[in-house]
């Protein structure tokens, strides 16, 4: 029965592969674009093939009491299903996340800032969050099947179901609290063990690194590490989880061309590299204010 199960799903997740390429083709072909022409049609090939292949596992396994176009149907819908409620769930997790930014400018932003945002590596606890949530929505799907309905294997799941929900709380809380606030002031640093938060001004910062990814996936991703006096290390550029000031809406990395500034007024020192710079695919007077930031050293 999971087989059977696995085999259809294959095959809906072959056609969904399957259609990255064909439209790919299709969008090469209407712009005249024939570069990569060959490669896209082999592409397009192995995704038939692929088609091909599990439709005729399916034809193996599909269930005789419906005819095959009845049979398919029904397990589109579920699969549909299956889509649908992932994108809900990816949907929640922006909520999630915009409901946990606008906790935390209430009660750590007081007055103007310039940036703040979830301090590595406590930012990745959101990821696992969703994880969790995935997993017990997973469950309540599983409870459902019969082969889970009354075995000791459900003893076991209900004690893995309590733990994910006891252990949720606490990973909210060190993500909500684990915050830095750039102002013009200086750098509050709150953490979940600190609710008060440190203040470091511009001038107890010692070094500065920055420039941009040169190798990996993320190459061409901008970074800005500094180091202060006591030895702590803070990343300010944090694009995926940096929520800069209003005024900066229409003015995209302005925030960090300020912050450096008021950094290199304080004296610190600043090594830096643009190298990884041309795999930046952002427009060009963003890039410029980038390398301007990496440029902009102590004379």
């Amino acid at each position: 029965m999971k087989d059977e199960k696995y085999i259809k799903y294959g095959l809906f997740s072959s056609i969904l592969i399957a259609l990255g390429p064909v439209l790919w083709l299709f969008i090469n072909i209407c712009d005249k674009n024939y570069e990569n022409i060959v490669l896209n049609i082999v592409f397009v090939i192995l995704g038939l093939t692929l088609v091909a292949y599990n439709i005729r596992n399916y034809l193996k396994v599909y269930n005789k009491r419906y005819s095959a176009s009845v049979d398919l149907l029904r397990h589109i819908v579920s699969f549909t299903f299956y889509i649908l409620l992932i994108a809900v769930i990816v949907i929640s997790f922006i909520a999630f996340y915009i409901g946990i930014a606008f906790i935390q400018r209430k009660l750590f932003v007081k007055g103007e800032y310039l940036i703040y945002f979830i301090k590595s590596p406590y930012s990745y606890l959101l990821f696992v969050i969703l994880a969790i949530v995935a997993i017990r929505i997973r469950m309540l799907f599983l409870r459902k099947e019969k082969e889970h309905s009354r075995n000791q294997g459900s003893v076991l799941w209900g004690r893995v179901n309590k733990f994910l929900i006891l252990i949720i709380i606490p990973l909210i809380y060190i993500v909500i609290t684990s915050v830095v606030v750039v102002t013009e002031d200086g750098i509050y640093d709150y953490s979940f063990y600190n609710l008060k938060g440190n203040k470091y001004n511009f001038s107890d910062i010692e070094y500065v690194n920055t420039g941009f990814v040169d190798r990996g996936k993320n190459k061409g991703e901008f970074f800005y590490n500094i180091q202060l006096k006591d030895s702590k290390k803070i990343k300010l550029a944090y694009p995926s989880m940096t929520q800069p000031s209003d005024k900066y809406e229409n003015d995209s990395w302005q925030e960090y061309v300020d912050i450096d500034q008021y950094i290199m007024d304080s004296g610190a020192e600043k090594t830096s590299s643009e190298n990884g710079s041309r795999y930046v695919q952002m427009d060009k007077r963003y890039v410029d204010k980038l390398l301007y930031v990496v440029r902009n050293k102590n004379k």
